[in-house]
């Protein structure tokens, strides 16, 4: 208990940074779905510069580092507040969502450096749908806390318990070695 007060102040902050980290995060790809639905209306060679460098600057200085420190943040807070309970690892499914959406924003961004490419607006639409119920699923884990009781063996949901120490197996012997080849005496 004492080392919990200890790291108080510490956790304040991180519960800050991890907060705000994922706001910006998150309204960073909705704001990046946007600009990436913008390409569709590129007129000439001076509205793609614009619209490029803006999407480019939205997802390499803004969104890409706010998904860092929400995801830092996140992973100190998870360790220093022992807050690995059902519901948690319900929140990290939703947070995976969010990375694989990061993830598609970034390939789907890379494609559409060529002023030839249209870009396809319907993934740009689905993964923003995803980003959506993610982050509202994110919200209603984190303030509800629910009870989670998922019916599996504890290994599945306790860290540390895939391989408990007496059902390690031994780990296999090492390959023979061969004795050098002993040849007859001639004489």
């Amino acid at each position: 208990m004492d080392s919990a007060r200890s790291l108080y102040p510490e956790m304040l902050w991180l519960k800050f940074l991890h907060i705000a980290g994922v706001a910006v995060w998150v309204a960073g790809l909705l704001y990046l779905a946007a600009l990436l639905q913008n390409h569709q209306r590129v007129r000439d060679r001076q509205d793609f510069a614009r619209v490029r460098m803006g999407s480019r600057f939205a997802y390499m200085g803004l969104v890409s580092p706010a998904a860092f420190v929400a995801v830092g943040a996140g992973g100190a807070l998870l360790f220093l507040a022992d807050a690995l309970h059902p519901w948690m690892f319900a929140k990290l499914a939703a947070v995976g969502v969010l990375v694989v959406a990061h993830m598609q924003y970034g390939h789907v961004l890379a494609h559409l450096a060529d002023e030839e490419v249209e870009g396809p607006t319907l993934r740009i639409r689905l993964v923003a749908l995803a980003i959506g119920a993610s982050s509202l699923a994110i919200l209603a884990l984190v303030l509800a806390k629910p009870a989670i009781d998922p019916g599996l063996p504890t290994w599945l949901t306790e860290p540390g318990q895939l391989q408990p120490l007496e059902e390690r197996h031994a780990p296999p012997p090492p390959p023979p070695r061969h004795a050098p080849p002993v040849y007859p005496h001639s004489s």
